[in-house]
């Protein structure tokens, strides 16, 4: 009886233990539930960020926590930018928050990929998760291809569905529209690309074939499906002055095209060029004045409706139509200008802005290195004959460490002016000073310690995320992986990174609205003088004038300036010309005004034999050069442009840090 007794309070105490476990544990995940609606879209905008509107609705007890919001962009090559926004909330049982993340456009490269939404805890523990595919392409200009066809619901493909492709130092989705000949004149402004496929070019007017030529001369990139369509969308396109013929059957090499897809299933053309204009590549293709055409040996209406077992060595449709989209571009000059822009006014702008703090001459370790060799001096040989000389040299082993003691102290007390004892932060503040513009805020940030830190951004500014090409994770990450921290509560952000290492540098672009500052730069073409109307002086100015960049000291606040006569620190010539773009082209034999800048006076400068005085103003010489790469990017090709740089800007960081911040402020001229 007494087992039997023992054995039912056993079983009774085990029900009793499982109930409270059980209880505990389901109270412990209700306290832990999280919302379990998330929202994600982006904004239209014109400003320079991706406005992501998130929605949060609390459908269970109250909560508490972070929002983590994390752009993996481009994974459709495995790659994924690194940084995270984390927006602090509370949610009360029932309620419902929206807010705004803005992610800046510098610093996405590609839109193509997925926004990721991520709820933590109070204790960061993932609670709740959901992944929007390629919503940032809502707010991404895309390029925009024009199908003139009977068949354009067969095209549709051609945007690779929402793949993007590189255009300049960029990537961009395409946008079709579909176009009817009525009003194909009026609707080619504007297109990157034209395909033509499946239609009769033979009903187009002498002025709508005029204007498909000329648009391709200015830029315009022609694509023109043939294969079993190639009389009905040649004959009327006679600028092209390309003939044809069906290719043999047995022949599966037409221009490469069996090495993508079987060939078997298609009608391919052979194309006859008595004119040696065209060259061969999955198509026929030439560089026609600025633009380009590419003319298929199939019909593209015929390609799209190959199956997907059809195509060969692991390719897709996607692929293969990015591969000949980019074969297009390739042969378009305006491809060149458009990557000569971007290129000076990005990579420029970053690779000029990893030289501040050059001339930080905080640490200089050249004492230090004396004192450490005079103390292995010292500990050897000295040491030893001065035992010796006073007999003592049994004591040798004694006074070593005793030395090395005193040694140490002295190497301590030596360093710790070198001791970085919080964040450092080099600051360029960008501003026009018309105030049409927002205003742009770089930094560059680094702590001695290898472990997170984050800090807080000064009031005013709308947001703010990492340059672009600063940090990239490639391959498989954790999906919580980050490097860049962009933290939001009420209204101020903070930004930090997580390092790999001590003193590891982290640059981050921050923007404010357009604000419209005291004064301007005035400038009288006739007289070529320069009126200082700011508050400011400028130890350093730029003007851009004349296809020439100039460089001149002081300009005192209040004064004019005449060119003329007057001492030049800098002078090159450089290359303008209107595009269509409000931006510059340039010629490949000439300096832009960003590399004249960077190589021909940034760089001789830092070269300069006495190094001293090579670094002294260095740091505000690279802010000026940032300056002028900005403005420059901003402008167009006939305008006057004025860049100053002054010290001791506004502060952009708050909180433990040491700040060396510049304010470049710039007016542009209309001629």
């Amino acid at each position: 009886m007494k087992k039997r007794i023992k054995r039912y309070v056993k079983v009774f105490a085990a029900l009793l233990f499982a109930v409270l476990l059980g209880a505990a544990g389901q109270a412990a995940r209700a306290a832990e539930i999280a919302p379990v609606y998330i929202e994600a879209q982006v904004l239209p905008s014109d400003e320079p960020t991706y406005d992501v509107q998130v929605t949060v609705r609390n459908l269970s007890t109250d909560w508490e926590g972070t929002v983590r919001v994390k752009a993996e962009t481009g994974l459709v090559y495995g790659s994924s930018t690194d940084c995270v926004y984390d927006t602090v909330l509370s949610l009360p049982e029932g309620s419902t928050k929206q807010f705004v993340v803005r992610l800046p456009k510098e610093s996405i490269n590609r839109t193509d990929g997925l926004v990721r939404v991520t709820l933590f805890d109070r204790k960061m523990k993932k609670t709740a998760e959901k992944i929007f595919p390629r919503i940032l392409q809502d707010g991404r200009e895309a390029l925009s291809m024009g199908i003139l066809s009977d068949s354009y619901a067969s095209l549709t493909y051609l945007d690779m569905g929402g793949n993007e492709i590189s255009f300049g130092d960029r990537t961009y989705p395409v946008k079709l529209v579909e176009l009817q000949q009525g009003g194909l004149v009026s609707s080619l402004n504007g297109l990157a690309f034209l395909v033509i496929d499946s239609f009769h070019t033979q009903v187009l007017t002498e002025e709508e074939c005029a204007a498909i030529e000329t648009w391709v001369d200015k830029g315009g990139v022609l694509l023109v499906g043939t294969g079993s369509h190639a009389k009905e969308t040649l004959d009327g396109l006679t600028f092209l002055d390309i003939s044809y013929s069906e290719a043999d059957s047995t022949d599966e090499s037409v221009i490469h095209w069996s090495d993508y897809v079987d060939t078997s299933g298609l009608t391919m053309v052979e194309f006859s060029d008595s004119n040696n204009t065209f060259h061969p590549y999955l198509q026929y293709g030439a560089s026609w004045g600025d633009g380009s055409v590419s003319l298929l040996p199939c019909a593209l209406t015929q390609l799209g409706a190959v199956r997907a077992d059809a195509y060969l060595n692991g390719e897709t449709q996607e692929a293969v139509v990015e591969q000949v989209l980019n074969n297009a571009l390739d042969m378009a000059n305006v491809t060149y200008q458009s990557a000569d822009m971007q290129y000076d006014s990005d990579y420029n702008l970053e690779r000029i802005f990893t030289i501040l703090g050059r001339g930080s001459s905080r640490l200089q370790f050249g004492g230090l290195k004396i004192l450490v060799i005079g103390y292995v001096i010292f500990v050897g040989p000295v040491l030893y004959l001065i035992l010796r000389t006073i007999k003592k040299r049994d004591l040798y082993w004694l006074a070593v460490p005793l030395a090395s003691l005193v040694g140490i102290v002295l190497v301590y007390w030596a360093g710790r002016g070198f001791e970085v004892a919080s964040t450092n932060v080099y600051s360029v503040n960008i501003e026009d000073l018309s105030g049409k513009k927002p205003v742009a805020t770089y930094l560059r940030c680094y702590d001695a310690g290898h472990k997170e830190w984050s800090l807080p951004i000064a009031d005013g500014y709308a947001y703010v995320g990492p340059m672009m090409s600063s940090r990239y994770i490639y391959g498989d990450e954790e999906e919580e992986s980050y490097y860049h921290r962009v933290q939001k509560e009420g209204d101020r952000f903070a930004i930090g990174i997580l390092p790999e290492k001590g003193f590891e540098d982290a640059y981050f672009v921050a923007g404010k609205d357009a604000q419209e500052r005291a004064g301007a730069f005035l400038w009288d073409d006739d007289k070529k003088t320069i009126t200082n109307g700011t508050q400011w002086d400028f130890p350093y100015f730029a003007l851009i004038t004349d296809n020439r960049i100039l460089i001149f000291n002081n300009l005192e606040a209040g004064a004019g300036f005449t060119v003329a006569g007057s001492t030049c620190a800098y002078e090159d010539t450089i290359t303008r010309s209107r595009t269509n773009s409000s931006s510059y082209s340039y010629s490949s034999s000439t300096y832009t005004p960003a590399e004249a800048y960077y190589y021909g006076y940034l760089r001789d400068t830092m070269w300069d034999d006495d190094e001293k005085e090579a670094l002294r103003d260095i740091d505000m010489k690279a802010a000026l050069g940032m300056g002028v790469t900005y403005a420059c990017a901003r402008a167009q090709s006939d305008e006057v442009i004025i860049v100053g740089v002054t010290p001791d800007w506004e502060q952009a960081a708050d909180g433990n840090c040491s700040e060396t911040s510049f304010g470049c402020l710039y007016t542009i001229v209309e001629e």
